[in-house]
């Protein structure tokens, strides 16, 4: 029994070094680790920072009547959210007509989960499985594929969030209390804080930057730009001197797992 036990550690041992030996640390010196990284950590940032989002707006009509007063968060359902002592002829006054804010802060934050995720992914690929990412057409494919579309996805979530000021502006908002007349003495206690806002909406235009500066790190590695340069070396090749010292350099290349410093 304890040979069986030993034999089993050992053959784990074994696996775990040779796992150790082939992971490619090193990608996270070069643009496309590196920036992998950066969308982990921001994506973070981005989604952390939209699902705290709270504000609140106080508005005083005077010493004889009560402060109108609203609260809004995540996910910002401001067709839902009551303007507290406001006066309307249509009853209940509500803070916004609409909840078009509302599926765009979802939209928002469903980009930067799952970015967060391919980001995590693609680091694990980029570590352990770089000859094969290397080796196989379909993984930078399928990777460029998904850089591109989750930078129009940052771009179109930043966009929608930065509405949510708009349509909680002081402005807006007393044009449709009808107890806050041109005569009547409304004035602001307190304006909507919109830093948590802002700050994801930052957040979400830095993504868009990161994954957008990835494109071209991530092509590099297809096919098509690979067949590209084979055929301009074709039509244009090398003086002998360079290809020799091309070639030469290419030769000394140290092998993947074969002695180099990757493990």
């Amino acid at each position: 029994m304890k040979i069986i036990i030993t034999f089993k550690m050992d053959s784990m041992q074994s696996k775990l070094s040779v796992t150790h030996a082939m992971a490619y640390w090193g990608i996270f010196r070069e643009p496309r680790g590196l920036l992998r990284l950066l969308q982990f950590v921001f994506a973070i940032f981005a989604f952390a920072t939209a699902v705290n989002g709270t504000s609140y707006f106080v508005i005083d009509t005077g010493p004889s009547s009560p402060a109108i007063r609203a609260d809004w968060s995540y996910p910002y359902s401001l067709g839902s959210v009551v303007v507290k002592n406001a006066l309307s002829n249509n009853g209940t006054l509500y803070l916004s007509s609409s909840n078009g804010i509302k599926p765009s802060a979802e939209f928002f934050v469903f980009t930067g989960v799952t970015a967060f995720l391919l980001a995590l992914a693609a680091c694990i690929i980029y570590v352990f499985l770089d000859v094969k990412y290397r080796q196989d057409e379909r993984l930078p494919s399928i990777d460029l594929l998904i850089t591109v579309v989750w930078s129009i996805f940052w771009i179109a979530g930043s966009a929608g969030v930065s509405d949510i000021r708009t349509q909680t502006d002081y402005d807006t908002v007393v044009a449709q209390i009808d107890s806050c007349n041109p005569s009547a003495n409304c004035t602001p206690v307190i304006g909507g804080s919109y830093a948590n806002i802002i700050v994801s909406v930052i957040f979400g235009f830095l993504n868009f930057i990161l994954w957008m500066s990835a494109v071209w790190f991530v092509y590099k590695e297809t096919k098509w730009f690979k067949s590209r340069t084979a055929q301009r070396h074709q039509q244009y090749p090398p003086p002998p001197q360079q290809q020799s010292y091309i070639q030469e350099g290419i030769g000394n290349r140290p092998v993947p797992g074969m002695g180099d410093n990757r493990a």
